[in-house]
């Protein structure tokens, strides 16, 4: 069991849903590949390539393309909201709750790593925004330490791929387009899943799949 130190911070989440307007949210191959396993929906078809020149650092691996780096995130409704946002009288519902990007479970707490100890800290810009902020108990964020131990681990593996990626684009072996990145991670994903049994041999999964098979994906 990992060892944590947090803040004695009241918080209720109210399900205003303003946290998923607010924010991109970056997600990982373990992230998709749970979503594409309980929903059945490709990462092209609810991920989206965000650029890192407009976004700053997000301290996440920058995926290559022709034109520059990108982010890999969640897709957007026009709106500004997650497109697993939705309303049920005056709550907002997130239909993926069970299964939800790792990213997700921390709001609005943010943590960093000492060696092994793991500190939490409230999130300076949740103060006033946040209303859960200050209502309810006293949190215990013992089952948050547990996903910041995953979430360690899936962005490791999620360095490996996109390192991956970008090696096929430094050796012109794919096309650093959109399309052809979203075709990597469907079939990426695919197989990890079980789904398909073979990818185009231009992306040369066989050298990346161990990489990301050696322990829980989720």
């Amino acid at each position: 069991m990992v060892t944590y130190v947090q803040p004695k911070v009241r918080f209720k989440c109210t399900l205003c849903g303003e946290c998923c307007r607010r924010y991109w949210i970056t997600v990982t191959v373990d992230d998709l590949l749970a979503i594409f396993i309980n929903s059945g929906l490709r990462p092209s078809e609810v991920s989206a390539l965000y650029n890192a020149n407009v976004a700053g650092d997000w301290q996440a691996p920058r995926i290559r393309l022709r034109d520059g780096y990108y982010y890999l995130v969640l897709r957007k409704r026009v709106d500004g909201s997650c497109i697993f946002n939705e309303w049920r009288g005056d709550r907002m519902i997130c239909t993926i709750h069970s299964y939800k990007p790792l990213t997700c479970r921390f709001y609005p707490f943010i943590y960093h790593w000492v060696y092994d100890k793991l500190y939490f800290e409230l999130y300076d810009k949740a103060v006033g925004y946040c209303p859960g902020v200050g209502n309810g108990p006293i949190v215990d964020l013992a089952r948050e330490s547990e996903y910041a131990v995953k979430s360690r681990e899936a962005k490791e593996r999620f360095r490996v791929f996109v390192n991956h990626w970008n090696k096929l684009v430094d050796d012109k072996s794919v096309e650093a387009t959109v399309d052809s990145f979203m075709n990597y991670l469907d079939c990426v994903i695919g197989l990890l899943a079980g789904r398909l049994l073979e990818c185009p041999g231009v992306f040369k999964v066989n050298e990346l799949l161990p990489a990301l098979t050696g322990g829980p994906l989720h």
